[in-house]
């Protein structure tokens, strides 16, 4: 059995808990504070599990190599090659000569 219990208080969003000492559940029950059933915990803890074991099993399909696709594919024929292009024109500065004309 644990030592500890989880705990909400209705003025507060559902969300908000606290996890106090089972020797202590005595003080805050006289303070409003509520016990979460332990019935939503076993639900919750078994959505982590359920999504964790989903995340692992994602992780392991990714990490296997890809199958082949050579077989699935029929064999592509290389494209032309491009078209000579131009060459991009130089930002430099040209160099000047050596009489100063340009």
């Amino acid at each position: 059995m644990s030592r500890t219990v989880i705990m909400r208080h209705p003025t507060l969003p559902p969300a908000q808990e606290i996890e106090v000492p089972r020797d202590a559940m005595a003080h805050y029950t006289g303070a409003g504070w509520q016990q979460v059933p332990a019935e939503e915990l076993e639900a919750r803890a078994e959505l982590k599990a359920k999504a964790e074991a989903e995340a692992r099993a994602a992780e392991e399909a990714a990490e296997q190599p890809p199958e082949s696709t050579e077989q699935a594919e029929p064999a592509q024929t290389p494209e032309a090659p491009a078209a000579p292009t131009k060459p991009a024109r130089s930002r430099a500065k040209a160099p000047e000569n050596e009489a100063g004309e340009n």
